[in-house]
């Protein structure tokens, strides 16, 4: 017997006298690092990966999106609509169940493409890779820190959380919080889970004061083993408040 597919999404689509099934994106918004948050009943906020300009690896941006059951989808059309991206529009995505393999078509990805989308539609607990890769396998794109949480632009108070992933020497970066005066408000040395070629993830919290709200920013970066220099140098714009 020929099976149908109903290209619907949020649809599970069983095969035909078989225990086999599809889903064409009915992946739930929530993240290994920092768990995505429904920001009101209308909305659903995900993460997105971008293409920073600077050193042409992965960024993180936050995206509120109409609730959707297929946040896949919404997720693959919030990239084709942002700056700092190389995702074209128009494409598909179809995940199987029963592996968490996704299948992304509509259009030829570019290596750095390739990158945002393996990295946005692994964030979801129910896909483990996209079209056969994973995130070592595009570990090129991707810095050698990479705060997830927070996001540019966020507005943060303390103690302030902040997660992510990194591959850096002995598994160790440094970190500082500065205020709209680049005073450093806090300041010390992270450990991932792992690095030196095996990339682990971080989860650390900085407490801080400010007397008032105020632009600010997170810096990360790793003091070369060899001479000591600022390496690997990252800055996410936050706003500071009380």
């Amino acid at each position: 017997m020929r099976c149908a597919l109903l290209l619907v999404a949020a649809v599970v689509v069983a095969g035909c006298g078989s225990n086999a099934s599809t889903s064409y994106d009915t992946t739930q918004p929530t993240t290994t690092s920092a768990p995505t948050t429904t920001t009101s009943p209308e909305t659903t906020s995900l993460l997105i990966y971008l293409v920073d300009p600077d050193d042409g690896k992965l960024s993180v941006a936050d995206r509120s999106v109409p609730k959707t059951q297929a946040v896949a989808r919404a997720a693959l059309e919030a990239l084709a609509e942002a700056n700092d991206s190389q995702v074209p529009a128009g494409l598909s995505v179809a995940i199987a169940i029963a592996n968490g393999e996704a299948s992304v078509s509509g259009a030829e990805l570019s290596p750095a493409a390739e990158a945002q989308v393996v990295y946005t539609l692994t964030q979801f607990p129910s896909v483990t890779s996209v079209n056969g890769k994973t995130r070592p396998d595009v570990e090129d794109f991707v810095p050698a820190i990479l705060v997830e949480h927070p996001t540019p632009g966020a507005t943060v108070s303390s103690p302030l959380r902040v997660t992510g992933n990194a591959n850096t020497f002995e598994a160790t970066f440094q970190y500082e919080l500065r205020d709209a005066d680049g005073k450093v408000l806090a300041k010390h040395f992270v450990t991932a889970t792992s690095g030196t070629g095996m990339r682990g993830t971080f989860d650390f919290s900085v407490r801080f004061t400010v007397g008032d709200a105020q632009d600010g920013a997170l810096v990360v970066y790793e003091n070369s083993a060899e001479n000591g220099a600022v390496i690997h140098k990252r800055t996410i714009p936050l706003r500071l408040a009380p």
